[in-house]
């Protein structure tokens, strides 16, 4: 199997997987014998508690691509309500990201390296859903014309991991209340409680925050990855 696959999987996919699932993890420290929270620290930092909670390599894989379903569904109903994706809307012409220039200089060298004809200002104007086509169809050709690029694929593993990541967080979030639950019925003990309110600040932060930092990131690959085309000599 590819190295690079393998690095964006594990570090895209796999580790959002773990850290939703953390919750989990804890409430099998506490369902053991002899517990103490000054251990909990020590626990998760050895390898015995990921191998738990179901999360074998296919209950793993399972869960990671339940996660990354989510977070594309919520990705395609956020972009698609923006014009398409960064990579698309940043080039258009109603963006105030990038000079006219540079979008006329885009159009020229994809007109250049792919035979593609680019709407220019005027027929953006006056064909705005197939100028928006044609931009996206370029840019499938761009991603591949660069391959990983010198920066795009670390952006690309980045934006890959914030997306699992918020496609986690409900599941994460749900975690975190059955672990109240089972901490104030079951364990007869705060300490899970108290642990589980805390890991749930940032999930749910995750949730709140997540239009602002899917989008941050996403532009981040885009503009990388536009940066790093129009940088290579034809």
């Amino acid at each position: 199997m590819n190295a690079d696959f393998d690095l964006y999987t594990v570090r895209a996919r796999f580790f959002p997987c773990i850290l939703s699932a953390l919750p989990l993890i804890v409430l099998t420290f506490f369902l053991s014998a002899d517990v103490e929270l000054s251990r909990l620290g020590q626990y998760l930092g050895t390898v015995k508690p990921y191998a738990g909670v179901g999360l074998s390599v296919v209950g793993l894989y399972f869960y990671a691509e339940v996660i990354r379903f989510i977070s594309k569904l919520l990705e395609q109903s956020y972009f698609l309500k923006r014009s398409g994706f960064p990579t698309t809307y940043l080039m258009m012409y109603a963006d105030s990201t990038h000079s006219k220039d540079y979008k006329n200089r885009y159009r020229e060298k994809v007109k250049r390296d792919f035979d593609m004809e680019l709407l220019d200002e005027t027929g953006k104007a006056s064909e705005p859903a197939e100028g928006q086509k044609r931009l996206a169809e370029a840019t499938k050709q761009v991603i591949l014309k660069v391959g990983k690029g010198k920066l795009v694929f670390k952006h690309n593993i980045w934006y890959g991991f914030i997306r699992n990541l918020i496609g986690g967080a409900p599941f994460a979030v749900v975690f975190c209340l059955v672990n109240v639950v089972v901490s104030l019925t079951y364990i007869k003990s705060t300490h899970l409680a108290v642990v589980s309110l805390v890991l749930a600040v940032p999930y749910t932060a995750l949730l709140i925050f997540w239009k602002p930092l899917l989008s941050q990131n996403a532009e981040a690959y885009a503009n990388q990855l536009i940066a790093e085309y129009m940088a290579e000599k034809n």
